[in-house]
């Protein structure tokens, strides 16, 4: 099986350096990325990738879903769809092979980036680590809209449509995430749609903390994008089964609410790897101890202007703030009393 997995994907890398698309996706991307990166890095006079990083969830979701619309789109059209499932592979297969040849191509563009970052960690104090793990969420965040894009290539034989529909859903999983968004909405509302969004997952990746329940999130729902792939393939053959196309259908409907349960649910795993030198967003055993004796609640309040540095804001979001439940942390700005 995984022979046939990384024939389709070696086929999909070589079909996107055949042509100039390929050269003209990685030159935009890169000449878009790097220079709105380095823009906001001279404005704000801080050696950081975190301005890039920022920016990649709304490169990305135009520049997946335009690197991945000809995936299955195109072999529709062509009715070469057809002539490859003809083939020995099977439908997961295809689709599965595709997907990799499609990451593939997008982390070798992500690669361009690599030297300013080593450039950066040179020439200045930056840590390491969280280079390393804004990189593991750059990698994590393609990995689930390239299956989105492989899905929305499959549903369709028009390069535009598959485009257009990905791109939105893209933005979509970026929007919800936004507190512009969850403003006035209902607690129990905004948390579920935080929880659903790319947004809040990817920036506790890229602040230097990989978190199982961000791991979880992009690789379930990259595997149900691609569940629905590999549903949307297999829907031609099996329209004339109709106990098979029931069964894909009941299967696919069944796979959609674990992976919203686990999500909307994923609160209760635990396990997360703290990549910061100094261990920012972990309270050392010491103060677990401590705060596991304590026999009340305590308040902390976080004394701070709203207009902080930017490595000071990011070192004031996301701490741990409580353990064994007997913290609770607040946000203060005096000056906005």
């Amino acid at each position: 099986m995984m022979r046939g997995i990384w024939t389709v994907a070696r086929q999909e890398v070589r079909g996107y350096f055949d042509q100039p698309t390929a050269y003209v996706l990685i030159v935009a991307f890169l000449g878009i990325s790097l220079f709105l990166s380095f823009r906001n890095m001279y404005a704000s006079n801080l050696a950081s990738m975190r301005p890039l990083f920022d920016l990649l969830p709304v490169l990305f979701a135009v520049f997946i879903p335009a690197a991945t619309m000809r995936t299955l789109a195109e072999e529709r059209r062509g009715g070469t769809l057809e002539w490859l499932m003809a083939q020995p592979l099977s439908e997961v297969e295809v689709i599965a092979g595709k997907f990799l040849g499609n990451w593939l191509f997008v982390l070798i563009t992500l690669a361009g980036t690599v030297p300013t970052a080593l450039g950066m960690l040179m020439a200045s104090e930056a840590d390491p680590g969280i280079v390393i793990a804004q990189y593991v969420g750059a990698a994590l965040l393609a990995c689930q809209l390239v299956a989105l894009g492989t899905w929305a290539s499959s549903m369709t034989r028009n390069q535009i449509t598959a485009f257009i529909v990905a791109a939105a859903l893209s933005f979509v999983l970026f929007l919800i995430g936004l507190p512009v968004v969850q403003i006035g909405l209902p607690p129990v509302l905004s948390g579920a749609l935080a929880r659903l969004s790319l947004v809040s997952h990817f920036e506790n990746v890229a602040r230097g903390v990989i978190d199982l329940r961000d791991v979880l999130y992009f690789v379930s729902t990259a595997a149900l994008f691609l569940v629905l792939a590999v549903g949307a393939v297999s829907r031609d053959r099996l329209s004339n089964i109709r106990p098979e196309f029931r069964r894909l259908r009941a299967g696919s409907a069944v796979f959609i609410v674990l992976v919203l349960m686990a999500n909307l649910l994923g609160s209760y795993v635990r396990g997360r790897l703290d990549l910061t030198a100094e261990n920012l967003y972990t309270l050392s055993e010491g103060t677990e101890d401590l705060l596991g004796e304590l026999d009340d609640i305590v308040q902390i309040k976080l004394y701070a202007s709203a207009e902080l540095p930017p490595r000071d804001s990011d070192s004031t979001q996301g701490r741990e703030g409580s353990a064994c439940g007997h913290a609770r942390s607040f946000w203060w700005e005096p000056l906005g009393e």
